[in-house]
């Protein structure tokens, strides 16, 4: 299995017998394997990216998806956001102490996303979910938090709760869930907890349980119902932020808007960068010495110089060509749909919204209506899905999710040839 992978992937392999040997599971990100370790292979070790390229250790290159987490949406190695470090690296890494870019970013957000009335920085997305959680409930002092099934907002404790299928593992504390696109669920979740919950929190569109888009006013009935219970909405916007439109889907795209907005990578072009924030009586908490307050920020790298530089960077690069989100979301949509067009319908599927693009093999076709997290999950075949990716990596193209997700540096020759390597992939799984 993956022959011509492992030929080619000689200096590859030697780091993974490395690793394994310093790192539990060879890596320092779970998902980092992408499934080839359960093919009976290791993952590439990447040296450099240009654009929508990526190069191995190897030399091998790959056609890329994954796109750092997907925060690269103006490509690999941009020459404005390089030019932007470099300039920062010449007068130091990191001074501990406030920097004008900080200011200067902040400025460009809050112009981008009004929403964001007061917001503070961090250097992860899983702080930021984490951050926002913790004021949601000294705001209302209420301990429940409510996410929807298989939805990840990061390695943090207060939402690390039923992320797999069949979603039976417990929360840590104090954590509830619902359905994605499920109104009843939604309604079966107020009744039963209404009372208690300090906070709702949802992606926009579901990221790692599935690329799922929302139903129509499927987020606008959770606004309504949050609201009138005074519950806090939070939209975890770091994959949608910036990705399909410039500022943030929730209020820009889906027309709803939330009490609270995270943001991360995208934002910084792949710098380490959290930001959270939203309404003024929220974030007011995180003042210090605020009546009521706690400590929910710190962290010797929020605000880092570089990410702040990168931010600023990549801001005003995507603002210069904001209009051209439109042609990147259509040309996300032609594409998934050219991708279902070759899938065997009744054991793969496409799905996404936009630059969003996810590939799922299943072992059954998916129930019929609205498509939920639990829908997906019951269908979903995980082996047969890390194989398909595993075998797309040996044809140059690498990915995670099935595939991964568009950014302006990809070209039409970059989706034909994937187009290509994805229906080689489906005659060897024949």
């Amino acid at each position: 299995m993956l022959e011509k992978y492992k030929q080619a992937s000689v200096q590859s392999k030697k780091f993974w017998t490395r690793a394994l040997k310093l790192f539990s599971g060879g890596i320092n990100h779970n998902i980092r394997t992408f499934g080839l370790d359960r093919c009976q292979a290791y993952p590439p070790f990447m040296e450099r990216g240009e654009g929508s390229h990526l190069w191995d250790v190897d030399g091998n290159e790959y056609i890329d998806y994954w796109m750092t987490h997907f925060s690269m949406i103006l490509g690999h190695n941009h020459p404005t956001i390089r030019k932007a470090l470099d300039n920062q690296l010449a007068k130091g890494v990191h001074l501990g102490a406030l920097n004008e870019h900080q200011v200067v970013f902040g400025e460009l957000l809050q112009e981008a996303i009004p929403e964001l009335k007061r917001m503070r920085f961090c250097s992860t997305g899983s702080e930021a979910t984490g951050y926002a959680v913790r004021l949601c409930r000294l705001f209302t002092g209420k301990p429940l938090v409510a996410k929807v099934f298989g939805g990840w907002h990061g390695g943090n404790d207060a939402l690390g709760y039923y992320l797999r299928y069949p979603f039976d593992d417990k929360p840590y504390y104090n954590g509830v869930s619902f359905e994605f696109n499920d109104r009843d669920s939604i309604d079966a979740l107020m009744n039963k907890y209404g009372t208690k919950l300090a906070a709702v929190i949802v992606e926009p569109v579901i990221g790692a349980a599935g690329g799922i888009p929302p139903e129509p006013d499927f987020l606008s009935y959770l606004r309504v119902e949050t609201a009138k219970r005074d519950i806090l909405l939070i939209f975890d916007e770091i994959i949608t932020g910036f990705r399909l439109c410039y500022g943030a889907a929730g209020t820009a795209v889906f027309n709803v808007e939330p009490d609270l907005i995270t943001l991360g990578k995208i934002a910084a072009s792949g710098m380490p960068l959290g930001v959270y924030g939203g309404r003024e009586d929220v974030m007011a908490l995180a003042a210090p010495g605020a009546p009521k307050g706690r400590w929910v920020g710190g962290g010797t790298f929020s605000s880092h110089p570089l990410s702040m530089v990168a931010g600023i960077a990549t801001l005003n690069a995507l603002r210069a060509g904001k209009e051209k989100y439109q042609s990147l979301n259509n040309i996300g949509e032609r594409f998934c749909h050219q991708i279902n067009e070759i899938l065997p319908q009744t054991q793969a599927i496409a799905v996404g919204m936009g630059s969003i693009i996810f590939i799922h093999c299943l072992s059954r076709p998916i129930e019929e209506g609205p498509l939920t997290v639990t829908k997906l999950g019951d269908a979903f075949d995980k082996a047969r899905t890390d194989l398909f990716q595993s075998l797309l990596v040996e044809e140059g193209v690498f990915g995670y999710h099935g595939l991964g997700g568009l950014s302006f540096a990809h070209s039409q020759n970059d989706l034909e040839v994937t187009l290509k390597a994805i229906e080689t992939v489906l005659k060897t799984l024949k």
